[in-house]
């Protein structure tokens, strides 16, 4: 029964995470791109971001709960470093990831980004900017992605 509700919350949460995620890279990139002002731009990237980004980590975190207790529960961890297990393991890497940038790369990065163009009076390169963080999303998306479809491959006994 444990594993029953913990693999629906897992399930229902990466959808969520995932999904959320790929509405950004398909939807809201391409239209801020497409925006004209650049100030437009930034205001309406901040809005969503600040919208979304608390709910990533907590989607994040309880991904990482989830996925922890199911391993235990079923003993799959011992599994994990076996051929058997490699979908199992490269989720975690990618969910690894996923936490390192939620909770330490992203906030430490884009500060000290913005202090550094703001200290050099350097102006900043609206499209260029959102050109790279277009392109980053898309891969993130596409690793999220086969993450996912490794998950689908493990559950389903086709590894």
């Amino acid at each position: 029964m444990l594993f029953s509700v913990m693999h629906i919350i897992h399930l229902v949460t990466v959808i969520l995470w995932i999904g959320g995620l790929a509405f950004v890279t398909m939807f809201v990139l391409p239209m801020i791109i497409r925006m004209q002002n650049p100030l437009e731009k930034v205001l309406f990237f901040q809005g969503i971001e600040h919208r979304f980004a608390p709910r990533a980590k907590i989607y994040n975190a309880i991904v990482g709960i989830t996925g922890f207790v199911m391993l235990y529960l079923t003993g799959w961890y011992r599994l994990l470093f076996t051929h058997k297990g490699i979908p199992l393991l490269f989720m975690l890497i990618i969910w690894i990831f996923w936490f390192i940038m939620l909770f330490g790369l992203e906030p430490v990065i884009i500060r000290r980004m913005l202090d550094r163009m703001a200290k050099s009076g350097e102006a900043m390169e609206i499209e260029t900017i959102f050109a790279r963080m277009n392109r980053m999303h898309w891969l993130l998306l596409m690793i999220s992605l086969a993450a996912s479809i490794a998950g689908i491959i493990f559950g389903h006994g086709y590894f």
